[in-house]
């Protein structure tokens, strides 16, 4: 391919980049079509031409996903992975468009062929050189939580476990994803029954996120208040008590950013104060929900 078909196929998937940020989607849509179709037209038996119309039809699908035509995405990047299939010299693209496939199934619902592509998309991260290893831990995350919604909790487990030490080995302790992975242990945990190993789960997300984003943030909140949900089936409800309020509190403060949760943490405390016999507090505590909500509303 010669090198102004290059530059402009390079011009074209930026372009198609700005315009998404924009929110001019009628552009983008018509700069994503005229790359495909620039390289589809000088497509030819070498590398170099094949590789950009798989790029150019990954951008268009990168397009197409975002704007919520999954179905068309979803075409857009098998073409993509069926001209560089087989072939080891692509594996970064092979892998990144077999996540894309994976997500676009994920939000389709189609969980069998979800976790196909996840775990494709996988295997080709881990084999570069180097592996990719925070995709690695990225996809596993996203597998871990489709088997957690099946009740297969030793499955998804093992998915967030490895996740985790990844994060831990290559971010530390007190990154956010870190904390997130942590979180979603803890969440884990917590469906299972396993009490204890997601009440510490959760404190170590908190105190990482407590590090990372300071007291007052929504990400902090979250996880005061399933710290809280874990310390209840401890038997520590003193301090339950006292994480759904420092939940609750950062939650008025940031209401407009997330009323869902802040409705969701009241109605959990109302009912933890219900089962320790104090129905006035809770009462209470729904009533001052209820009315900043409908402020909100």
């Amino acid at each position: 391919m010669e090198s102004g078909t290059a530059n402009l196929l390079n011009m074209l998937q930026d372009r198609v980049k700005q315009l998404c940020e924009a929110g001019e989607w009628d552009e983008a849509m018509h700069a994503a079509t005229t790359a495909v179709d620039k390289a589809r037209a000088t497509l030819d038996d070498d590398a170099a031409s094949t590789e950009a119309l798989a790029v150019s039809l990954e951008v268009k699908g990168d397009f197409l996903r975002q704007y919520g035509y999954l179905e068309d995405s979803r075409m857009a990047y098998l073409e993509a992975l069926e001209l560089l299939q087989g072939k080891d010299e692509y594996l970064e693209p092979l892998a990144r468009i077999n996540a894309s496939v994976a997500v676009v199934y994920d939000s389709d619902g189609n969980e069998d062929e979800a976790i196909k592509f996840y775990k494709r998309s996988i295997d080709l991260f881990e084999r570069m050189d180097p592996p990719s290893v925070l995709d690695v831990a990225d996809l596993c995350n996203n597998v871990a939580y489709i088997y957690k919604s099946r009740g297969d909790f030793d499955t998804a487990e093992n998915l967030y476990l490895k996740a985790l030490k990844i994060c831990h080995e290559t971010l530390g302790d007190d990154d956010e994803e870190t904390a997130a992975i942590c979180n979603n242990v803890g969440a884990l945990y917590l469906a299972a029954g396993y009490y204890e190993q997601a009440r510490e789960m959760h404190m170590m997300a908190l105190e990482a996120r407590r590090k990372t984003f300071g007291e007052h943030h929504l990400e902090t909140a979250q996880s005061h208040a399933n710290l809280a949900l874990a310390l209840c089936e401890t038997d520590e409800k003193d301090w339950a008590k006292k994480h759904f309020m420092n939940s609750l509190k950062i939650y008025e403060d940031k209401v407009r950013e997330a009323p869902m949760d802040y409705a969701t943490v009241s109605t959990n405390y109302a009912e933890f104060l219900r089962g320790m016999g104090d129905e006035k507090s809770a009462v209470a505590v729904e009533k001052r929900a209820g009315k900043r909500l409908k402020k909100v509303s």
